[in-house]
């Protein structure tokens, strides 16, 4: 049993969803007019259908694309992603492999499964593909088991190949799948070749051996799920390597130069990036749709699902059936180690006996927003105001933190913003406000802003408790909001090192590499309530209060399912 305490209210406004509406209504009916056809569908498309904001946000931006009037199709692929400690592992893996080896095929693209060959569909047909998926959702729970990974390697490829039992249960929701879109003739072919996981291909032949001793420090048996992804991507992007922009230039010297803001992405053509004898090449802005020139110096090369579109995610096995990778009915299973059947019959017992003997109260879930923060309070171009071009701190109002923290770049506070002074006395008065009332906290999980970090620090050093801060990625806010990439956060050394205790240990539900930008409003639900149901599950043997800091929305997306209510509206 378990109680469940907001520290704040957050909801929707109708009012505000009612205006974006008629706002994205007013630009289809100008773009409309203006170009001879209806483009609502292609903006849909291009956003994953996240809603009339993202939709109308996309058109503005590619206003002056050649390619808006034209009737192209996406191109849509199916995966099987792993989510949790696997995947983390593997993401590692990748860039390792990377720094130490050098860019292989494997790099392009994030840890996965390929289920189908790239398929192309018209844009009024995107609901289908997505409705077809909800049809096959209960056959994905009745997945057969642990999905087994073995490493097969030759000359030129090492990859982990899927077992037989599974092979056979993933082809026949491919095909199923296949079956079901076809009806609105849209074709897809499965995958021929045997389900697998690409970890290096197209590599030098003398790196063969270090990066297969690198892929052999993976541990296939730790904790995972499985989540079927329907992605799209732009129909040129097969043929061009993708540039993420590391500077920006926003005054271009001359009509045909492609303006970059950093975080941004461009697509190339290899051929012409690797014959470049003057620096620049000609490139493709997947933010407006662009076409111009561009220095390749102010860009790096990215993987190509930097790009992608998610469309939806469904798990292969339910979440709140799952408990560190072991199903509910295996529970007892966690209890068998290394030692001898004899200790592990008294260690289960002991355990039995001691949660019959000892009385239980009702845990509480505590849901907290972090304090005011700096922007908010001195507005958007604080970080202008009280720092000077060499990153020196001024500062000019008294609600401005005594001391700054030090971090690389200055410029990283602009999306990753610290409490104001009031910001630290709210979070210190509310933990003042727990220990008078005898609120005891167990467990605490944090998102990775800074600003939620320092209400974290604020709250136990008021309680005087010595908890470590475990800082869960899948906490952070919604990633609508940051398009153009996340925050550059604080490592858990540097954090250590400026006095905070944080969990140097703790292994994240998720990793920021799974935090997708283009993700709608209902993963945000899924992945906030996903993490929530697993930490009640996790610390369920033990009991104890559990506190998680966040953000307006975490009061909503943390508790809302574990209610029994439905999400909220598609649109923020």
């Amino acid at each position: 049993m378990y109680i469940i305490i907001t520290f704040a209210c957050f909801c929707i406004s109708e009012h505000s969803f009612s205006v974006s509406l008629v706002l994205f209504l007013g630009i289809l009916h100008f773009f409309s007019h203006s170009l001879g056809f209806s483009c609502n569908e292609k903006a849909i498309a291009a956003t994953g259908n996240q809603g009339a904001q993202a939709a109308a946000d996309w058109l503005l931006s590619h206003a002056n694309d050649s390619t808006l009037d034209q009737k192209t199709c996406q191109e849509y692929i199916l995966y099987l992603c792993p989510v949790g400690p696997l995947q983390k592992q593997l993401a590692d893996y990748f860039e390792k492999t990377r720094v130490q080896c050098g860019w292989n095929g494997a790099h392009a693209y994030f840890p996965h499964i390929t289920l189908c060959h790239f398929f192309k569909a018209e844009d009024n047909r995107i609901p289908y593909l997505t409705k077809a998926l909800n049809r096959i959702q209960e056959r994905l729970l009745k997945a057969p088991g642990h999905l087994e990974l073995e490493f097969f390697s030759q000359v030129n490829f090492i990859g982990l190949f899927v077992h037989k039992d599974y092979y056979d249960f993933l082809e026949d929701i491919v095909a199923t799948y296949a079956e079901e879109i076809r009806k609105v003739g849209v074709v897809m072919d499965p995958h021929r070749q045997q389900l697998h996981m690409t970890l290096a291909y197209q590599y030098d032949k003398e790196q063969h051996e270090r990066l297969l001793k690198f892929a052999k420090e993976v541990d296939l048996n730790a904790d995972v799920k499985w989540e079927l992804r329907l992605y799209s991507r732009d129909s040129r992007a097969g043929e061009c390597e993708v540039r993420k922009v590391t500077r920006s230039c926003l005054s271009p010297s001359s009509d045909d130069e492609l303006e970059l803001v950093e975080g941004d992405y461009v697509l190339a053509d290899p051929h012409e990036l690797n014959g470049s004898k003057n620096g620049w090449c000609k490139g493709i802005s997947t933010v407006t749709g662009n076409i111009g020139m561009f220095r390749i110096s102010c860009t790096i090369r990215a993987s190509e699902t930097s790009t992608w579109t998610l469309h939806k995610s469904l798990s292969v096995v339910p979440v709140n059936n799952m408990f560190n990778g072991v199903n509910e009915g295996d529970y007892d299973n966690l209890w068998l180690g290394e030692q001898d059947e004899e200790f592990n019959k008294v260690l289960k017992n002991k355990k039995i006996d001691e949660c019959k003997n000892t009385p239980r109260e009702p845990r509480h879930l505590f849901v907290m927003r972090h304090g005011e923060r700096c922007d908010f309070a001195l507005g958007r171009d604080w970080v202008d105001s009280c720092f000077n071009s060499a990153g020196r701190y001024n500062r000019i109002n008294l609600n401005l933190p005594k001391i700054m923290l030090k971090r690389k770049n200055y410029l990283d506070f602009i999306k990753d913003c610290p409490l104001t002074e009031v910001g630290k006395l709210q979070a210190r008065l509310t933990g003042e406000g727990l220990r008078d009332a005898s609120v005891n906290l167990s467990h605490l999980y944090v998102s990775p802003a800074l600003r939620c970090i320092q209400t974290a620090h604020e709250i136990i050093t008021a309680l005087g408790l010595r908890i470590k801060i475990c800082i869960e990625p899948s906490l952070f806010e919604w990633l609508g909001w940051y398009q153009l990439g996340l925050p550059i956060w604080f490592t858990t050394d540097e954090l250590l090192e400026r006095g905070y205790s944080v969990d140097r240990n703790y292994i994240s539900y998720m990793v920021p590499t799974q935090l997708y930008l283009d993700e709608t409003v209902e993963h945000y639900y899924s992945r906030c309530a996903d993490f929530t149901r697993y930490i009640l599950k996790k610390h369920e043997p033990e009991g104890g209060n559990i506190l998680i800091v966040g953000h307006a929305g975490s009061l909503d997306v943390c508790t809302r399912q574990l209610l029994g209510k439905a999400p909220r509206s598609k649109t923020l």
